[in-house]
């Protein structure tokens, strides 16, 4: 198998500093995302890019498992520095990690960078994402496009140095001559659609300068991310069958889940809404408060703000620092608060990672009830990866 490479890293027109990090190792190839602010998102990802490199001779291709391995290596050499400086807790890092032999594959991932392979002209995924939007585009509750725009689009679920270990996807497949693989952190994938990430790729001959031409596009819709592209270009190899796309099988080989399931309970039926007589009554309390802003916006201004209180949800934080799902919006309007508590849950802000507590003190907006309760849900999982037990929230005595 002869491998042709092309790859850039760029900082993008809106990051100080470059958190992206690649592995060119033939035949190991990888690329990892950091995140954590400051300079801890790029200490994350070339901690684990030295990780995987020092430990690539122990990768074997008959053994796909090893890559596994070589993940988790890294993601405890994350955790480990992020334990001994207190500057660094919370950091982590994205990792997607292809190894490719003769006639084989193997792709190991771990995040919301991506893998794609370009074959006979159709661009297939190879990757799935874990976010939380990602998850809802899985169960059918966002489409591709939906998610794409979605505010809480950058929302990982999985990462490593989060906690001392991490669920690595693992899947293998087969390779053939003319096959061109890509992978790429999210400051692409999030600047340009999968269209003309295929059409780059089906026009450019050279793999270094699809890298190139890719990155440049990212910057020219706006360059809000550090966006690492990584070309490979496959000849020597024979025929070989497509893999299976993700949706029939996500993962050929997993270790733990494969998806990202909602942890927390079921919504609960007895939450209140807009036909609950106790919340009409709440409502009601509240009139004589909004009365100021009646004076000021008037009619059709006050049926706005009823609607926005009405058809909006948050999650944020109440005065005991008690993660809480509100309806309406964290801001004030006139001094007057926009909210009504719809359900508390048992993690508090000190569970939580420190790279989420800024989001959840300043407020988590979504646009429904149930997107609310499954930004919570990636939230508890994202407490369990960092080896804390949310603290359920314990009842007054009678």
């Amino acid at each position: 198998m002869r491998i042709k490479t092309g790859v850039r890293t760029d900082v993008g027109r809106v990051r100080e500093g470059n958190e992206d990090s690649y592995l060119m190792d033939e035949p190991l190839f990888g690329i990892a995302d950091g995140m954590g602010g400051h300079a801890a998102g790029e200490v994350a990802s070339s901690t684990a890019v030295e990780a995987l490199s020092s430990g690539a001779a122990r990768v074997n291709s008959e053994d796909p498992e090893s890559l596994v391995a070589l993940i988790k290596e890294a993601n405890r050499a994350i955790f480990d520095k992020a334990t001994k400086d207190d500057s660094l807790h919370g950091m982590g890092t994205t990792c997607t990690l292809v190894l490719i032999d003769a006639h084989r594959a193997h792709l190991a991932h771990v995040g919301d960078s991506r893998a794609y392979l370009l074959r006979d002209g159709d661009l297939s995924r190879l990757s799935e994402d874990h976010t939380l939007v990602g998850r809802m585009v899985r169960e059918g509750q966002l489409t591709e496009e939906e998610a794409a725009k979605h505010p809480q689009r950058s929302m990982i679920t999985r990462s490593l140095g989060i906690d001392s270990d991490v669920r690595v996807d693992l899947r293998s497949f087969d390779v053939r001559d003319g096959d061109r693989i890509m992978l790429c952190s999210d400051g692409l994938t999030s600047m340009i659609d999968e269209g003309t990430i295929k059409r780059v790729l089906q026009q450019t001959k050279s793999p270094q300068a699809a890298a190139d031409e890719l990155v440049d596009l990212a910057n020219e819709a706006g360059g809000d991310d550090n966006i690492t592209v990584v070309v490979l270009d496959l000849s020597g190899a024979g025929d070989a069958p497509p893999p299976p796309p993700l949706s029939a099988s996500p993962v050929e080989r997993a270790t733990g889940r494969t998806t990202d399931a909602p942890l927390g309970p079921p919504p609960s039926s007895g939450s209140p809404s807009n036909d609950d007589p106790g919340f009409g009554r709440r409502v009601v309390r509240k009139m004589v408060v909004t009365l100021v802003i009646l004076a000021v916006l008037a009619g059709a201004g006050y049926g706005a703000l009823r609607y926005s209180l009405n058809n909006s949800w948050f999650v944020g934080v109440n005065d005991e620092d008690v993660v809480t799902i509100y309806r309406g919006r964290p801001e004030e309007v006139l001094g007057i608060s926009m909210k009504e508590v719809e359900e508390e849950t048992g993690i508090t802000l000190e569970d939580v990672p420190e790279f989420k507590r800024a989001d959840l003190e300043e407020g988590i907006k979504t646009d429904s009830l149930e997107e609310a309760q499954a930004t919570v849900d990636s939230l508890e999982e994202l407490v369990q990866n960092s080896g804390r037990s949310p603290r359920q929230n314990e009842e007054s005595p009678n």
